[in-house]
């Protein structure tokens, strides 16, 4: 069908931290450019009437957004050096006490030494998405055109080298039909595309697999965080604490970590983070966040709270050993969709955000030449591995693999040996759905505690809590290749694991009224878009897709 082209010079897929701040760089390089030419101290044509444009799939920037998150704002001071002064800026709290505490059952254990790296006291907590859309705002006032709703469906190719990005279809039927309303997508032709979609970024995917960027690379690595915000009694909140815990309620082979933080006002929130190669067939991440706030130490701080917020996402902790070859003919690959997350520290925003300002240096040098191909784009590519972003990371280069095969012990002393010593050679390790156990294998995991409705919330409660939002009458962004392995083969192994593991509660086995057998429905208005169906699911038989532009969860304060 016809559809409507809109030309730019560089198109940034995603408006998360890595996309906005390689926007915001690369307007800031080209207007310096352009200055530089109209006064004569420099040579070549100036870049008329550049066209940057962002595009996301959320009805507004910062509605995808979710992380903890006391930000490491290495990067923040070198994109906007002053934002500390700036009344403007997103501040929820500086950190000013932190803990590391072993949880046990009934109590915890105070980690007499806390490595420089995790050190929080004198950073800024913030919510992710308000510190993108406040990066939004200033991406807009120097000129980038920031466009949400618009969700990128596929890639544009030219031979093998990327020369945009579709739109998704607006007004489409569940038969998959046009409706009364529909609106064709768009093809967004851009000399180099920025694809910084988040964890397993859908066009990133595609990239990576058409392209073979990930041939030298381990398989990214993933865990699934869920957070809550609570409301808590006026006057509870004093200053800005984190704390940090490992242990309780996950088992010692079950990889993961909880985080709790104050913001501003009297509110707090809290964590859970859980790998997605983990064991256990009926691994239930909401119900183990559940389970944590019963615990004594965690009670007494979040006691009479109220939870108003909650989202879910998954965070890539594969470490440098899973970042990917970055460029290719046309396009760069930045932030959570190349693996850019420090697993020992827990950080990923500041390691984001550099990535996108190198890729913003390599698309501005492919502006001024008219070159896009991967010879001139791998300079960002070089950029990256020689830059402080390796030495961030590259201490944890095996920390997943270190867990992954030798349990919550093992790991930890290995990946302390890292710390000292360096990592080393890189280890292989397989993807995440390959590690699931079948239920003769595994014991039950404990049950859910008592719901309250107010600080103990079921997961249909807690989505309500996410705002998230999807027309029904629209086809289904979950696809499932072969529903009949679902009523039988993973039944019978498995038990139906997406039934627990996702946060949402999208996927429910129910009697067909044809015959009484249980099959599965997938309830996707209910998604809140955290990907982890399409990761954990052991038969890989499930993929998300974007649903309509501007459709999902608001996290407007997470």
């Amino acid at each position: 069908m016809p559809r409507e082209e809109l030309p730019c010079h560089v198109l940034f897929v995603g408006a998360g931290p890595a996309n906005l701040a390689g926007a915001l760089h690369l307007a800031r390089l080209v207007a310096a450019h352009n200055e530089a030419v109209a006064n004569g101290s420099a040579e070549g044509p100036s870049i008329d009437e550049p066209m940057i444009a962002v595009i996301e799939k959320g009805n507004a920037v910062g509605m995808h957004q979710l992380s903890g998150a006391v930000m490491d704002p290495r990067a923040l001071d070198e994109l906007v050096p002053d934002w500390r002064d700036r009344s403007d800026f997103p501040l929820e709290r500086w950190a000013e006490r932190e803990a590391l505490w072993f949880l046990t059952p009934d109590g915890h254990v105070d980690a007499p030494w806390i490595a420089p790296e995790l050190h929080n006291v004198g950073k800024p907590i913030v919510s992710l998405g308000r510190l993108c859309a406040w990066l939004a705002g200033l991406c807009e006032e120097a000129g980038v055109n920031v466009f949400p709703g618009f969700a990128g469906v596929d890639l544009l190719w030219e031979g093998d080298q990327v020369v945009g990005v579709r739109t998704g279809d607006k007004g489409v039927g569940k038969d998959g039909q046009p409706k009364g309303a529909f609106e064709p997508g768009m093809d967004l032709r851009a000399l180099v595309t920025v694809f910084g979609e988040g964890p397993r970024g859908h066009l990133a995917r595609k990239l990576i697999q058409r392209r073979m960027l990930d041939a030298d690379a381990n398989p990214m690595a993933y865990e699934l965080g869920v957070k809550e915000v609570l409301e808590l009694p006026a006057g509870r909140v004093q200053d800005g604490f984190v704390a940090h815990m490992i242990g309780w309620p996950l088992d010692r082979d079950v990889f993961g970590g909880a985080f709790l933080y104050t913001l501003g006002g009297d509110r707090a929130c809290i964590g859970l983070m859980v790998a997605l190669d983990a064991a256990p067939p009926d691994l239930d991440v909401h119900r183990e966040l559940q389970r944590l706030k019963t615990h004594p130490s965690i009670r007494a701080i979040l006691e009479g709270g109220k939870v108003v917020s909650y989202g879910a996402k998954a965070v890539t902790i594969g470490g440098w050993s899973s970042v990917p070859r970055l460029a290719t003919d046309g396009a760069v690959i930045v932030g959570d969709s190349a693996s850019f997350l420090n697993p020992m520290r827990v950080k990923g925003i500041h390691l984001s955000m550099k990535s996108g300002m190198l890729a913003a240096e390599a698309a501005f040098e492919a502006l001024k030449s008219g070159d896009a191909s991967a010879s001139t784009l791998m300079a960002y590519d070089t950029a990256v591995r020689n830059s402080w972003i390796r030495q961030d990371m590259a201490p944890a280069t095996n920390m997943h693999a270190h867990f992954a095969t030798h349990g919550f012990v093992g790991g930890l002393v290995r990946t302390g040996v890292d710390y000292f010593f360096g990592a080393g050679k890189v280890r292989k390790t397989s993807p995440d759905h390959a590690h699931m156990a079948t239920m003769a294998q595994r014991a039950p995991m404990a049950p859910p505690p008592a719901y309250d409705g107010t600080y103990l919330l079921d997961k249909l409660t807690d989505v309500y809590h996410s705002g998230t939002k999807h027309d029904e009458q629209q086809p289904a962004h979950l696809k499932i290749l072969d529903p009949e392995i679902c009523a039988t083969t993973c039944a019978e192994t498995y038990g139906n694991p997406c039934t627990r593991f996702c946060p949402a509660q999208v996927y429910n086995m129910r009697p067909d009224p044809a015959d009484g057998r249980l099959r599965i429905e997938v309830d996707f208005a209910n998604c809140v878009h955290c990907k982890t169906c399409d990761i954990r699911d052991p038969y890989q038989i499930i993929t998300w897709v974007p649903p309509e532009g501007g459709q999902g969860p608001e996290y407007a304060t997470m």
